[in-house]
């Protein structure tokens, strides 16, 4: 692949942040014509029309011809069903994320005279920082773990092979909150803004599966939520690993 070449994020007056589908394809060293065939296929799945959007350009004889502005979420889409591209797809992200947070407060907290509010708008750009950071932490995991195979299909995350913390526990007898800090003393996983996540060596061994959830609050604000199973690979993997430390389940345990 090429190097990166400069972020080309445009911000559109209807939607806000948006890459079209022609960056995506010079990018990717692909044909455009390609990536919009592969858009179109996503877009006859329901409820992501909004988030890949049909639009034209003008080429250089004047010719309207098309293409697709992708939202954050519809450039994640698209990308998640793309093997490797992992620095253009991170890049990208966070770039998003960046133009979001300009978007929602364009004038920085140090510009502000009113100490007051000054103070008030700092502490909001540091919980959106937060946010960002926990974003882009669960963005790496979920792209490791869709990679070399990437899909973005529900049914995988529905399959009845992946169990939660709290089944696995189950089998050693202990509750969820204490395999998980197990697994945090053991060096598997780290715990950010109240979420555990997979240190990044292991995020790509194919041990979980992750979906996010949109929350919204009673005060009208949002957060996001990342629900991560544990696949059977990851299982055996956790049996193996407790079993160097002789925890083993209780099925196995001595009389």
């Amino acid at each position: 692949m090429q190097a990166l070449q400069k972020i080309q994020i445009e911000n559109n007056s209807e939607v806000g942040a948006v890459v079209s589908s022609r960056v995506i394809a010079q990018e990717l060293e692909k044909r455009h014509a390609h990536v919009i065939r592969d858009l179109e296929k996503i877009l006859l799945s329901p409820n992501v029309g909004s988030v890949i959007i049909p639009s034209e350009y003008k080429d250089s004889t004047g010719r309207k011809l098309k293409e697709y502005l992708l939202t954050k979420d519809g450039f994640t889409l698209y990308m998640f069903n793309i093997q490797g591209h992992n620095d253009f797809k991170m890049a990208y992200i966070n770039k998003f994320n960046e133009m979001e947070r300009q978007i929602s407060h364009p004038i920085a907290s140090y510009m502000i005279e009113d100490p007051v509010k000054r103070a008030e708008l700092w502490i909001e750009e540091q919980k959106e920082k937060q946010q960002l950071q926990l974003e882009n932490s669960m963005q790496k995991q979920k792209i490791a773990e869709y990679e070399p195979k990437a899909s973005y299909l529900d049914t995988i995350l529905n399959n009845k092979s992946l169990v939660t913390v709290g089944q696995i526990a189950k089998d050693y007898g202990m509750s969820a909150q204490a395999l998980n800090k197990l697994l945090h003393e053991l060096k598997v996983q780290y715990k950010q803004s109240e979420q555990w996540l997979l240190y990044s060596n292991l995020h790509a061994k194919g041990y979980t599966h992750s979906s996010t959830t949109e929350i919204e609050h009673k005060d009208g604000s949002t957060s996001v939520r990342m629900n991560t199973k544990w696949t059977q690979k990851g299982r055996l993997f956790i049996y193996e690993l407790l079993k160097e430390h002789d925890i083993l389940p209780v099925i196995e345990k001595e009389a």
